[in-house]
């Protein structure tokens, strides 16, 4: 296969930082933030990546927990990218160098304070320098088959069905499906089962091996996106997590299809875990019933507000079509499993009122979400020849 890999561009978001402090809590509450003085995953990456053909360009995008680590940040990754200058077009991204780019803006609506605002910057600063294609890692992952970037990238031309894909995510055992989920099954409780869902939709995509074909299953850390579908389909901002399956979501509200390729595989090694998926916590939990029920109401407002827009809920089956139904269940599901999984945590009353600013939250964000996926089509048209926007990005390379 012929490849134009000045085509390519391959981001790699990077999260630095702590959990904060009751005094000083993080801006955004990553899943497992990089200590800035203690081990990294980010050189595993990188060398990974490096080691595979093709002279693609390689972005990083350097988010931190809070805005006095910048610096010290932005200095560990420089230093960590510098081995690699001479082996990829390398280029950082801050934000920083987000405040520049919105300074251009009449709307500024860059900004590194949620996954799906970060995920939004991996997008947009290719598809302002031309990028044909853009492919999504993660800095907990690395990447040994060779063929990786054909794969990728070829099995998105060769269907004519989507204009993204996704691959799976596999642990050093080579074990697709997640650990510990399959006894997950018997329990009532939708949040607390979460991974035995999310099981049986991994295991119904690679049961199709080596066929592509549309379907929903997602990882952010291992997605392909086409020009055309950056163009017009962007990530949620307000989603606390999940911004991978949300956005297969947005696209099927635009008519988009996103399809599944078995062997486009990479390696996941989160630093939490020995491999395979860490088990949930109070903190995931909490950021999983926000998720849902903001998912569930996206949905119900989106058939109210765009009929024109309506898809195939089946396509969601069987995960997350689980929890794509009434929010008001959604939110008593959500109070059980804190009771029930956390008892010591939080206090009743506590429980009630998350459960209530979470319902809340989803009622306004969402609507504020269907006015942002137009200034996102609006904001790429205008950006995409900007000579500003163009002088900025041009400084995110690193000789």
């Amino acid at each position: 296969m012929n490849i134009n890999y000045n085509d390519i561009w391959v981001t790699v978001p990077s999260y630095w930082g702590d959990y904060g402090t009751a005094e000083n809590p993080p801006c955004i509450d990553f899943d497992h933030p990089t200590d800035l003085d203690g081990a990294e995953t980010l050189t595993r990456t990188i060398d990974s990546l490096c080691k595979l053909p093709g002279d693609f360009h390689l972005l990083v995008v350097l988010a931190v927990t809070h805005d006095e680590y910048l610096e010290k940040a932005t200095a560990r990754v420089r230093e960590i990218l510098a081995p690699y200058r001479a082996k990829k077009k390398l280029h950082l991204v801050t934000p920083e160098d987000v405040g520049k780019l919105n300074a251009f803006l009449d709307d500024p609506l860059l900004s590194m304070d949620s996954y799906g605002n970060i995920r939004n910057v991996q997008l947009f600063v290719p598809y302002c320098m031309g990028s044909k294609y853009v492919i999504g890692i993660d800095d907990d992952e690395i990447i040994e088959d060779m063929r990786y970037i054909e794969k990728a990238v070829g099995g998105l031309e060769s269907v004519d069905f989507a204009e993204g894909m996704a691959g799976p995510y596999f642990d050093r055992n080579g074990e697709f499906r997640l650990k510990g989920a399959e006894a997950l099954g018997e329990l009532e409780n939708l949040y607390l089962k979460k991974n035995f869902y999310m099981n049986e939709a991994l295991k119904k995509a690679m049961a199709k091996s080596p066929e592509i074909h549309l379907n929903v299953v997602a990882f952010g850390g291992n997605m392909i996106f086409s020009r055309e579908l950056i163009a017009h389909i962007c990530h949620d901002p307000y989603i606390p997590r999940g911004e991978d399956y949300d956005y297969v979501i947005n696209a099927l509200m635009k008519g988009y299809g996103f399809c599944f390729h078995p062997e486009a595989g990479i390696i996941h090694l989160p630093p939490d875990s020995d491999g395979s998926q860490a088990g949930d916590n109070v903190r995931k939990l909490k950021a999983d019933i926000r998720r849902f029920i903001y998912m569930s109401v996206k949905l119900e407002e989106h058939r109210k507000q765009f009929p024109e827009e309506e898809f195939d809920y089946t396509l969601l089956d069987p995960y997350p079509g689980a929890f794509a139904i009434d929010h008001t269940i959604l939110a008593d599901f959500g109070k059980a499993a804190l009771k029930e999984g956390y008892p010591d945590y939080m206090q009743p009353d506590e429980i009630t009122a998350f459960i209530d600013k979470s319902v809340s939250d989803a009622t306004e964000r969402c609507m504020e979400f269907f006015t942002y996926r137009d200034k996102w089509v609006s904001l790429l048209k205008d950006c995409e020849n900007h000579m500003g926007i163009k002088a900025v990005l041009k400084q995110l390379f690193i000789p």
